[in-house]
């Protein structure tokens, strides 16, 4: 039985004297779906620039700049059909969140998911 779109979010803490650069994974596409946003938080530090992977492809097209003690948010393009922007997931895609550089010492990275409207979960 089919049911309409959801959403979903994942979160992903990430601690350190500053938080390293480099990917971290934070889900495993169990069917179709797409990022629709990214959304970066941090403390400490004076920056942290993130994005987040769908395997190696980044899913947003310019890096977020982690806001202080408030969320910064980046958008995919949904018109986009796959590549760098479009946050299409397939069955069993891996995203990760990427630290790209920074010294924040905390970053929340949260990716807001849409879960396509055919799929029926057992």
């Amino acid at each position: 039985m089919a049911v309409g779109r959801r959403f979903v979010s994942q979160v992903l803490r990430l601690t350190g004297a500053p938080v390293a650069a480099g990917d971290t994974v934070m889900w495993r596409a169990p069917f179709g779906c797409r990022v629709t946003q990214i959304r970066a938080y941090r403390t400490g530090g004076a920056a942290n620039a993130v994005n987040a992977k769908i395997g190696s492809t980044n899913v947003l097209a310019a890096n977020l700049t982690a806001g202080s003690s408030t969320f910064a948010t980046g958008s995919t393009n949904q018109a986009l059909a796959s590549g760098v922007g479009s946050g299409k997931m397939a069955a069993g895609d891996i995203l990760s969140a990427t630290v790209v550089s920074g010294d924040g010492t905390l970053v929340i990275v949260q990716a807001d998911i849409e879960i396509d409207k055919d799929v029926t979960e057992l």
